[in-house]
């Protein structure tokens, strides 16, 4: 691995730093991805790819550029190369269709990241050493949150957690599930607070930690092997 290692958040509003309420931003010092890259240290470079409203797969009829699978190789390709792809999307696709929906919606993306080498060619490779995924299922809607469609429930949001977990398994990637260590404000129900934000992103980087520490043994096993 190179020294720096390259990471890059690709989420919605929750990732970009959105206040609840007033839809203002958050400083980077406090959005999950600017305190992540304050825990990792000068080792890690962290690059974050918010956008309000983004989902998987899906198109708003209203805003243009909400499509996460349609945005996806322009981040790639913008930011490469990177060591890990952090993936937080879902809570938006429930405006369009049920948590099952955004679990197939999460499988494309990843499934898009694991083919990244080959789908996104240029002169640099999006991945130099391989792909690797860490797939976050969404924080869980508040009961009191404004519906924005027939699935933007709470309920529908408590079943992130089980597919997301089961689309990780199956592509053989890294997974999260950010409704056990941050839950969104109460008064809104749907965007985290700064105690949010914070309790995300220790979660995430003891993930990290994790998963680099793993490629690192897994290197020197097959260096040793050679």
């Amino acid at each position: 691995f190179a020294k720096m290692k390259t990471i890059l958040c690709y989420g919605d509003s929750n990732t970009w730093g959105f206040v609840p309420g007033s839809g203002a931003r958050y400083p980077k010092e406090v959005r999950w991805p600017g305190r992540l890259a304050a825990l990792l240290g000068p080792e890690f470079q962290v690059e974050e790819n918010g956008l309000n409203g983004r989902t998987t797969v899906y198109d708003d009829p209203d805003l243009p550029c909400r499509n996460g699978k349609a945005g996806l190789g322009y981040a790639l390709c913008a930011g490469k190369p990177f060591d890990l792809v952090i993936l937080m999307l879902g809570t938006n696709d429930l405006k369009y269709t049920d948590a099952s929906g955004a679990a197939r919606g999460a499988a494309e993306l990843v499934a898009l990241l694991q083919e990244a080498n080959l789908r996104f060619p240029g002169a640099t490779a999006v991945f130099p050493h391989g792909p690797r995924v860490l797939l976050v299922s969404p924080v869980t809607i508040r009961e009191n949150a404004v519906p924005e469609g027939p699935f933007f429930t709470h309920d529908e949001s408590l079943r992130f957690a089980g597919l997301y977990e089961a689309v990780a398994q199956a592509s053989g990637v890294h997974f999260l599930d950010a409704a056990r260590y941050a839950q969104p404000s109460p008064e809104e129900g749907t965007h985290l607070l700064p105690e949010g934000h914070a309790a995300l992103a220790r979660a995430v980087a003891e993930q990290v930690r994790t998963i680099f520490a793993q490629a690192e043994i897994e290197s020197k096993t097959r260096r040793t092997a050679l």
